[in-house]
């Protein structure tokens, strides 16, 4: 029994670890820092994009700061039920058991959204889920009463009200914390934003973009919101920008994604104030289209560029790059320069920045829903509140 005891104790705080870094996780995804996380290997895999989608928060809070403050609760109870600094009666058995099925309940409603709306897992959130079974299983084998008799649930909710309380007082206490959060790293002065920034994109002037031109994801005909991006390789506001937009599209399938390559050099962009530069950032987006063309790859050569972009910031001749392209990608450098020199894709790169020129793109990276630009659309909550108001 003493060693059930310790094993339950030890659970929950796993538990309690698990969800304080799903915590850190959602808010480092949300103001866009850093890359991929290590439980982030393929689309369907992808904690990122779990983090952004849209029933990872409830009230501006996040799911996972509410299940650290529901366990460190239980935790608590469970802790001091062992040390008897709490009366061990029958009722606070029964509260334990309820929070663990509690539990198990929400895990499996939040398994079944992952599995059947989002359609992307997590591996620390199923972890989450695992180990709520595995708390339920040990608190329901650890505290058993031996006391058979009639449960009085009016006794129960006046002498143990406090049970109760703490219970029903996990969301406020989640809510407060994000709210704290928020404040410190200055995400509600972002949310005041995002009313300003949903009603410019609201009132824009609207355009129309060819979805054919570019590289395409969670492409659908009858998708309710097209997300437009018009962006340059070597833009360091560029890569930061498509680590938001990856996780978030990858977490919203109903969103319709087209990437625009539009080079800030006037050897293959059309805009008549844009000067000729050395050329390789048109290679680039060359590299990405081909990619596409050849082996559909256009995202993971999109995707290795931005990872490998500081190295390539200085390098006017990109051809040493090939032999690393061909052994990460597997795609043969010989028909990926034919390609890339081909004058179809210097057409088609000068055609997507033709339509960037024409919406009035003045930097990158520009962001448009529906035809509309979206200001600051690689922020988070602007983006969601937009796409939201959309759907």
């Amino acid at each position: 029994m003493k060693n059930n005891k310790n094993l339950l104790i030890i659970s929950l705080i796993t538990t309690i670890s698990l969800f304080i870094y799903l915590t850190v996780h959602h808010y480092s995804v949300k103001l866009g820092l850093g890359g991929n996380a290590l439980c982030s290997i393929n689309s369907k895999i992808n904690c990122d994009a779990a983090a952004l989608s849209s029933f990872s928060e409830f009230f501006n809070t996040p799911i996972s700061i509410t299940g650290s403050i529901f366990h460190i609760i239980l935790l608590g109870f469970v802790f001091f039920y062992k040390l008897e600094w709490i009366e061990p009666t029958r009722y606070l058995k029964q509260t334990v058991r309820i929070m663990t099925l509690i539990a198990v309940a929400t895990s499996i409603v939040m398994g079944l959204i992952s599995v059947t709306v989002i359609k992307v897992a997590c591996p620390f959130c199923v972890a989450t889920y695992l180990f709520s079974f595995l708390n339920l299983y040990l608190g329901w084998n650890y505290i058993e009463t031996e006391d058979r008799s009639h449960f009085d649930y009016l006794q129960y909710f006046s002498q143990y009200k406090s049970h109760l309380i703490s219970v029903i007082a996990v969301p406020f206490i989640s809510w407060i914390i994000a709210g704290m959060i928020h404040e410190n790293f200055g995400l509600n002065e972002i949310l005041k934003m995002v009313p300003e920034k949903v009603a410019q994109w609201r009132n824009s002037q609207s355009y129309t973009f060819d979805i054919e031109v570019g590289l395409g994801m969670n492409k659908s005909p009858t998708a309710k919101a097209t997300l437009v991006e018009f962006a340059d390789f070597k833009c360091p506001h560029c890569r930061t920008a498509s680590l938001t937009l990856d996780s978030f599209i990858k977490g919203h399938p109903e969103v319709q994604f087209i990437y625009k390559p539009f080079p800030l050099d006037g050897t293959c962009n059309t805009s008549n104030q844009m000067q000729k530069g050395d050329g390789s950032r048109c290679t680039l987006a060359a590299w990405a289209l081909c990619a596409e063309k050849i082996s559909s790859q256009g995202w993971n050569m999109h995707h290795w560029i931005f990872e490998h972009q500081e190295e390539l910031m200085s390098m006017t001749d990109l051809k040493p790059l090939l032999p690393k392209i061909q052994k990460d990608l597997q795609i043969d450098p010989q028909a990926l320069t034919t390609c890339a020199d081909s004058s179809e894709t210097y057409e088609t790169i000068r055609k997507s920045s033709e339509e960037g020129n024409q919406a009035q793109v003045s930097g990158t990276p520009t962001i448009y829903l529906n035809g509309k630009k979206l200001p600051y659309g690689h922020i988070i909550d602007i983006l969601q509140a937009a796409v939201k108001e959309v759907n």
